[in-house]
């Protein structure tokens, strides 16, 4: 993609340790091989050789990582070429959650049937298991390694706003406090950038009389007549995607961001697109949007997706 030429960045990619998407493929080898004889590994970051035709397993997925320091490592390598391409004034937007350290090997349970990742080794979700460094039970503390290491590497680390799930699952644990928020990153390249505040003000309940509404053209007015800032912490709800992508957030979380980050007319880009909740809010914002996802089955739900809200889109879909 070219220097620049994006305005704004919305995304959330695979969490470390957490879940596995369908994207393996074999490579080299026979192509009328049917590879049934090779080993069947019990994490999916595991070398896999086909002993007939040695064919390799490739993943290219993020997320399964061995560690939770390659992880952090891989994703500040693509989020330096994100900012590449991203606009010198544009904002990146970045969620991700938490999970925590346990014992042994990762391990897994398959997804549910609604899904279209469902039934094989590589369509599972995962919990970490062992983590080198920590005790079990530990909170590993992945999005803020994340954002730390993201600072460090040159960006400026704006806001940390909380996504508080107000339907959030009750939790089995017996010793904590349940998990009922994730983390979204405002980072941007310079210390001057497209933020527009009053469009994601929260509307006053109570509306100050007409003198004191007109008073903000003069200056500040500690009566925000405009609406309040909305703040750091973001109360809204889970919205399940049953058609498969389990993972997506709600779209108020984008419509926010792009609201507020990127310029009237200017282009979204979300490199995990999953099933584009960040598109369908670019969309409906009157903004352009690049979608990247490493999976074909998403990339078709993305399409099917955009192109349910703007069917006059499918030229550009297809592309």
């Amino acid at each position: 993609m070219p220097d620049a030429s994006v305005d704004c960045i919305v995304t959330s990619p695979p969490y470390w340790g957490l879940r596995s998407y369908e994207t393996g493929r074999w490579q080299g080898g026979r192509a009328d091989c049917d590879h049934q004889t090779a080993p069947r590994p019990t994490d999916p970051h595991q070398p896999r050789t086909c002993p007939d035709c040695q064919a390799v397993w490739t993943d290219g997925q993020y997320g399964q990582e061995p560690t939770v320091g390659e992880y952090v490592d891989r994703l500040v390598t693509v989020f330096d070429q994100a900012r590449r391409v991203l606009h010198p004034h544009g904002t990146l937007w970045l969620n991700l959650g938490d999970s925590y350290a346990g014992t042994g090997p990762r391990s897994a349970r398959p997804h549910g049937s609604n899904s279209i990742i469902g039934g094989s080794y590589n369509h599972r979700q995962w919990t970490p298991g062992a983590v080198a460094g920590l005790r079990p039970k530990n909170l590993i503390g992945v999005s803020w390694r994340v954002a730390l290491a993201l600072q460090a590497d040159n960006w400026i680390l704006r806001n940390a706003a909380v996504w508080f799930k107000t339907n959030g699952q009750p939790s089995s644990a017996r010793d904590r406090l349940t998990t009922s928020y994730e983390m979204v990153f405002l980072l941007t390249r310079s210390p001057r950038y497209f933020f527009d505040l009053d469009a994601i003000r929260i509307p006053l309940k109570q509306p100050r009389d007409r003198r004191l509404r007109t008073s903000t053209a003069r200056g500040h007015d500690p009566t925000r007549p405009r609406g309040k800032n909305p703040g750091d912490v973001w109360p809204y709800p889970t919205r399940p995607l049953r058609e498969a992508h389990f993972a997506a957030y709600p779209i108020e979380i984008p419509l926010r961001c792009i609201a507020a980050g990127c310029r009237p007319g200017g282009t979204v880009l979300d490199p995990f697109s999953g099933a584009a909740t960040t598109g369908l809010a670019a969309l409906q914002l009157d903004r352009r949007y690049i979608g990247i996802d490493l999976s074909s089955q998403y990339a078709t739900l993305a399409k099917r997706r955009l192109l349910s809200h703007r069917p006059e889109l499918g030229d550009a879909a297809d592309a």
